[in-house]
């Protein structure tokens, strides 16, 4: 089997015009680079070299396509074709900008802010203290699970809280912290924003947005912020000024219709969505030295945009690559390691193969696949019959599709502030739902937790309600008695395992024969392999002599797991 992976460029960040080296493990003496430019497909030889086949080119555009033809046939990236294939088989590289080195398989933790921790309780809004969308906003008690009103429900938690709660982020070994919405807004989920320079005053201000920041710092660890540029809240005052005032230059910044109602995001007229081709949109979003994406880059190391792919024009996502590879290069303009990744909620190959972020929220290449396989339904809780290896198949597809540099830095997940909590989806089944974490971290791509996930948070809501958000928003159970230790214990373990072994960290993937029913898949990095197999029923397996990583023994000839992470020893 030939291979070649993000490992075989070097360097594998390359800047464009810059010469790289392109290697191909491979048992054939010879071959030809085929690379496209300007339209016309162009080839080179390849010179042999210990295991395999090596070239030298320069990067003339990014996205650099590109494959290999070999005596037995073309290798691009969905493997060995007989045929020249299509573009979209071949490996995609990428020039600078690219995402930066910190954010390579690196562990995030995504927190709610109103839900994670209380610090100072005089922050907290009072009962009734606003209306919101013509009602009054609740005050709610920590213990009191989330009701239906989700936006109106507000517990209290604020950036001092999270400040406090660094120790347990170390202990588990958090690298990431990514924040849901924090400038102010009426809702608890702060995505309908009514001012972007102002930290919401309920969460404790820039003060301690700024203190929070300079302990990440401290100790190593990094903070990617929700960026909502996508839409504003119907409070903002340029929509109110756009709404009252048909002469207003904020007109020009929404997309009104001819029966007076506006484009807002999926209709929901509290977020009227911005158009991005009004010069003071972008102006005040993109290129100002006060648009949020470079002014809050001095307190945060990077941002993830809500709904990345409806990003656009005219009330659309018309010029949806280019807004969004502008937003990108805003931030890293101001911080030039920032990373910037998108909410990309469908197939998100031909946005990041259009070189616009740093990579996105792997919805459709792992977490509805994985999901569905385990759980035997849908996001939407609709029956999926999926297969094991019919879930690998997915996710190996996207997996191959997706440009070499961005491969590391998908963040990787399987519960949100958006869908379902993966042990609510699971049935409170703790097999599978370790199961499902270890496949998680043993998967390219940085995987991130989802606050409360560690512990063992569920949700109130009965199976005959299939729902996440709001109940998949609850608070965090600071009483310890209420943890679920194995649960800890596990994902600390997952987490020590992906920041130690490069392999889990930085490796190719590549398929594993198994027993029917198993998804399993190799990772290697410079001659280190690790094995997963993960099967929702538990499977028997034949192993050569090597160490089950997660029990830390020695296993060898027949082994009965429902999941293992298995490195071989020579």
């Amino acid at each position: 089997m030939s291979l070649h992976d993000l490992e075989h460029v070097d360097p594998p960040f390359p800047d464009l015009g810059e010469e790289v080296v392109l290697s191909l493990e491979t048992p054939a003496k010879e071959g030809l680079l085929l690379f496209e430019k300007d339209g016309e497909i162009h080839q080179k030889p390849m010179e042999r070299t210990e295991g395999g086949l090596r070239v030298r080119v320069f990067l003339p555009t990014s996205p650099f396509r590109y494959v290999f033809r070999l005596p037995e046939g073309f290798l691009g990236s969905h493997g060995l074709e007989k045929a020249l294939p299509r573009y979209d088989h071949f490996f995609h590289l990428l020039a600078g900008p690219q995402p930066p080195e910190w954010a390579q398989g690196a562990v995030y933790y995504q927190i709610f802010p109103d839900r994670f921790r209380m610090g100072r309780p005089e922050l907290a809004p009072q009962d009734g203290a606003w209306r919101y969308q013509g009602r009054p906003i609740r005050r709610k008690a920590w213990h009191e699970p989330p009701g239906p009103e989700g936006p109106w429900e507000f517990y209290g938690g604020d950036l001092w809280g999270i400040l406090e709660a660094l120790p347990h982020l170390e202990g588990l070994g958090v690298e990431v912290l990514y924040l849901t919405p924090i400038f102010q807004s009426p809702s608890s989920h702060r995505y309908d924003t009514e001012d972007y320079l102002r930290v919401d005053p309920h969460l404790g201000g820039e003060e301690a947005l700024e203190a929070l920041f300079q302990a990440l710092e401290k100790r190593g660890m990094h903070l990617v912020l929700d960026g909502v540029f996508n839409h504003v809240g119907a409070t903002h005052p340029w929509f109110q000024r756009a709404l009252k005032d048909l002469e207003s230059p904020e007109r020009s910044m929404f997309t009104f219709y001819p029966d007076g109602s506006y484009a807002a995001f999926w209709g929901v007229k509290s977020m009227p969505k911005l158009d991005y081709a009004s010069p003071l949109t972008q102006e005040r979003f993109v290129f100002g030295k006060e648009a949020p994406i470079r002014y809050w880059m001095r307190l945060a190391h990077g941002w993830r945009l809500d709904v990345a792919h409806s990003i656009g024009e005219g009330g659309t996502n018309r010029k949806n690559a280019r807004w969004l590879r502008a937003l990108a290069r805003a931030a890293k303009e101001e911080r030039p390691e920032a990373l910037v990744i998108g909410e990309l909620s469908y197939d998100a190959t031909p946005t990041l193969r259009a070189h616009t972020l740093d990579g996105a929220m792997h919805y459709a290449g792992f977490a509805h696949p994985v999901m569905a396989w385990l759980s035997g339904r849908d996001v939407y809780g609709r029956e999926a019959a999926l297969s094991a290896e019919e879930a690998w198949e997915v996710l190996w597809d996207h997996y191959r599709a997706l440009p070499l540099q961005v491969r590391h830095a998908m963040y990787t997940f399987v519960s949100s502030h958006d869908i379902p909590r993966a042990l609510w989806r699971l049935r409170g089944n703790l097999g599978l739902f370790q199961l499902a974490y270890a496949l998680l971290f043993a998967f390219p791509g940085s995987p991130a937790i989802y606050y409360g996930d560690e512990v063992g948070l569920s949700q109130p809501n009965p199976y005959t309600l299939w729902q996440g958000d709001p109940y998949c928003r609850a608070p965090f159970p600071w009483d310890e008695a209420l943890w679920n230790r194995e649960a800890l214990g596990f994902l600390r373990r997952l987490v020590r395992l992906k920041k130690t072994h490069p392999a889990l960290r930085r490796g190719s993937l590549l398929p594993l024969k198994a027993p029917e029913g198993v998804l399993a898949f190799r990772r290697r990095y410079r001659g280190e392999e690790v094995w997963a197999f993960f099967a929702k029923e538990g499977a028997r397996l034949r192993l050569p002599r090597g160490v089950d990583l997660l029990r830390e023994e020695e296993v060898a000839g027949e082994v009965e797991a429902q999941y293992l992470l298995f490195q071989p020893l020579n």
